[in-house]
């Protein structure tokens, strides 16, 4: 198992800048899944790890060697892209074997042969081994191409979106074969997706990364639950979060929250957090799963009006319309909507996501 320290990384591709002074430090064994939208950086930071692209500055170090002015053979990181980049026209064992004859390795026949057959027999891929790459499933490539990273040893897996493009069934099965397998080898894996479900699921921490900037390093549960900025909180869950402009107003019992969907009393230690930032407006975001629906009214419900329902099962996703505002809500309970229907909402109000109208930072969020 080994440690990655990445130290104030930039990355330039002509005038685009793709990584902006990242920093990161990844656990011996730790399955780290990095999460970001098409076009955050999540490839290149792969890349500049891998050594095929350059960095424009800063430092990386696998167990405190610095290897950014090394070669990528020399860096001993193995690297399993999405399209898997096997080889059509050889069989399994040749593509598992092509790593261990490279003249950095030198290792004899019987040792090639002995180390390929173990590895597919984990993988449970031995009896493809004589068949053409070219004749195989979607999930028997992609074991494939694990397989040929294995027979290695690396230092470091990096894994770029390796099953994004096979169908939904077949994903949520590798999903927990693919951290199995981590979990078996103890490697230390860099993991990209777009999928929030992937990345929460799979990752012991994970990154969330947009436009080269990291904005975000936590265990899945805090980044669930304690977003650090609107980005972030709207990335992750689906539906996505709810977010509300919203105002705040004194009344004789406090200090009120209001916005065209709801209104509700800050409570007093919220309420001093947010009036030491001189702050009149408030961003608020509020996740569909927690909020509460009724057909009729109850305390601290609010009215409005069903826009759209979604049957999905066990699921019903319903846009609710209340003034000029839309917003969405996960019901999993046992009643039936229709549209144009008036329903009332309510929440828990410490499932409150407060965010600075401007920067978009989780306001009562602190560092560290």
């Amino acid at each position: 198992m080994s440690s990655l320290t990445i130290k104030n990384v930039w990355k330039k591709y002509g005038k685009v800048v793709a990584l902006k002074g990242v920093n990161c430090e990844v656990k011996d064994g730790e399955l780290l899944t990095i999460l970001g939208p098409s076009g955050a950086g999540k490839t290149s930071l792969l890349q500049t790890i891998a050594g095929v692209e350059e960095i424009a500055a800063g430092q990386i170090f696998i167990d405190q060697q610095r290897v950014d002015q090394l070669p990528p053979p020399e860096r001993d990181v193995a690297m399993v892209f999405e399209t898997y980049a096997l080889y059509p026209n050889k069989t399994v064992y040749q593509n598992m074997a092509f790593p261990l004859h490279s003249p950095f390795r030198k290792l004899p026949k019987n040792e090639i042969e002995q180390k390929v057959k173990e590895i597919a027999q984990l993988l449970q891929i031995d009896w493809l081994l004589d068949r053409n790459v070219s004749q195989l499933s979607g999930g028997q490539r992609q074991r494939v191409a694990l397989g040929r990273m294995l027979v290695r040893n690396p230092k470091i897996f990096l894994m770029d979106e390796p099953i994004a493009h096979l169908d939904a069934k077949l994903r949520h099965r590798l999903r927990g074969e693919l951290k199995n397998i981590q979990r078996k080898f103890g490697i230390t894996t860099l993991y990209t997706t777009h999928d929030y479900r992937e990345a929460l699921g799979m990752g012991d921490r994970v990154i969330v990364i947009n436009q080269g900037n990291i904005l975000q390093i936590a265990e899945p549960e805090k980044i669930f639950n304690f977003p650090k900025n609107d980005f972030v909180g709207g990335l992750v869950g689906d539906p996505p979060m709810n977010f509300f402009e919203s105002y705040l107003t004194s009344s004789p019992s406090g200090t009120m929250l209001r916005n065209e969907a709801f209104e509700v009393q800050l409570e007093p230690k919220v309420a001093e957090t947010i009036e030491n930032l001189n702050l009149d407006r408030l961003k608020i975001g509020l996740r569909p799963s927690d909020i509460m629906v009724n057909i009729v009214p109850k305390e601290n419900y609010f009215p409005a009006e069903v826009y759209v329902v979604e049957p999905l099962g066990m699921v019903q996703i319903l846009t609710l319309a209340q003034q000029k505002i839309k917003f969405q809500v996960k019901y999993t309970g046992s009643l039936n909507f229709e549209m144009k229907q008036k329903i009332y909402f309510g929440f828990q109000p410490e499932k409150l996501h407060y965010f600075h109208p401007i920067t978009g930072l989780n306001v009562l969020l602190k560092e560290g």
